[in-house]
């Protein structure tokens, strides 16, 4: 039964019920702007490209590309990626070499335990550089022979 029926227009309890289901209508769509705002994965949830870390990597090396795309000439271009551990032991990067001062690589020192990932960061500075670029980057763990070699290409206008 409609509302209006039951309770006579300009009785107070009317205004009041209709008063609190407009503040109801307002508050739930307020907290329903601000969900939507908001991202659902946490802060260290992969999210874009992940490079997985085998066993068979680390025992034989392995290649892999971070591509910049096109670049303007001066410009600071950062990739975020993550390290995967798909190994059944904790590894550790011990060392990076790069070939060029232009390419740069930020990570958390600490252990990466099986079956998590990390966060990667690389920089690519295009000051000074014309055309294709190819820059080589290796990742090196600890107790293992072979490096993660990471190409970075990027094309700078």
């Amino acid at each position: 039964m409609p509302l209006r029926r039951l309770l006579p227009a300009g009785t107070r309890l009317r205004r009041s019920l209709l008063r609190i289901g407009i503040a109801a209508a307002l508050l739930h769509g307020v907290a329903a702007c601000r969900e939507k705002g908001r991202s659902s994965a946490q802060p260290d949830t992969p999210k874009g490209r992940i490079i997985a870390i085998t066993d068979s990597m680390l025992v034989h090396g392995s290649t892999d590309t971070i591509r910049f795309g096109r670049l303007g000439s001066g410009e600071i271009a950062v990739q975020r990626f993550w390290i995967e551990n798909k190994t059944p032991k904790p590894i550790v990067i011990v060392s990076t070499r790069r070939s060029c001062g232009c390419t740069s690589l930020d990570f958390d020192k600490q252990p990466i335990a099986p079956g998590k990932t990390r966060r990667m960061e690389m920089t690519f500075d295009s000051r000074g550089e014309h055309g294709w670029q190819l820059k080589n980057l290796e990742i090196r763990f600890a107790g293992e022979n072979r490096p993660l070699r990471l190409l970075v290409e990027a094309d700078v206008e």
